[in-house]
């Protein structure tokens, strides 16, 4: 999940970054960070909209953080907003770009874990998770942040777009988790979504990242035929 933190008060700043790493501990999620010094700075990133969560300082120098909100929606950032404020002036306003909370400051963690408790509600909501897993721990996963699995040395390993993640299931639990479509079970040792396959070729799948995933023989002509019937149902739904 991938949280801005937009805040030109270096203390606030230093302590909303405090309270993610404390969440992001306590709750066993991976978070990304993203910080900005200033409104006009998130706004000139046009990766800034992919974001899945947004705290905002209202009270700062040049453009405000209500603004700079409604700026961000019409740019099409469909995530969580939250207003770190001093006061409750502009709560009313809030509603305009459906901000979920008001964080007053200094924000204490108590306060900051609601916020968070609101934003992976709905996050799970719009995007489908997983549970697998890791060593001792519990994690959360997106699903399509998962390129490929594989067995490798009797052991369970996803791929994902943060890294690589050793897993405690076997693969077939896993497909079973995983329930099929946009996931391929080609080969015995792997599974691929299909969405990160740059290419079929005869014998293997070659992936986005380089990897070359091998295309069970004795079910080469039944895999091909279906990642080729998603393809065609993905051109169609767009």
């Amino acid at each position: 999940m991938r949280i801005i933190i937009c805040e030109d008060a270096k203390e606030d700043q230093t302590l909303l970054i405090s309270h993610c790493l404390h969440f992001q501990r306590e709750r066993q999620i991976q978070l990304e960070t993203i910080v900005y010094q200033n409104a006009g700075q998130m706004l000139a990133d046009e990766a800034a909209i992919h974001a899945d969560a947004l705290f905002l300082d209202i009270y700062m120098e040049g453009t405000t953080g209500v603004k700079a909100a409604k700026i961000m929606r019409s740019k099409g950032y469909a995530g969580a907003i939250v207003f770190a404020t001093n006061s409750m002036q502009h709560y009313a306003e809030g509603y305009e770009v459906e901000a979920i909370h008001y964080l007053i400051k200094p924000v204490t963690y108590p306060a900051f874990a609601e916020a968070m408790r609101r934003i992976l509600a709905l996050y799970k909501a719009a995007v489908r998770m997983i549970t697998v897993n890791y060593g001792k721990q519990q994690l959360h996963i997106p699903v399509d942040s998962i390129h490929y699995a594989e067995v490798y040395d009797h052991k369970t390993i996803l791929h994902t777009g943060n890294g690589d993640l050793v897993i405690s299931q076997s693969l077939s639990a896993l497909e079973n988790i995983l329930g099929g479509h946009p996931f391929l079970r080609c080969y015995r040792c792997y599974i691929i979504h299909m969405d990160y396959v740059e290419k079929m070729k005869n014998t293997v799948f070659l992936m986005k990242d380089g990897s070359e995933i091998p295309i069970a023989r004795d079910k080469r002509g039944e895999l091909k035929n279906q990642y080729v019937s998603y393809i065609f149902q993905r051109m169609e739904e767009s």
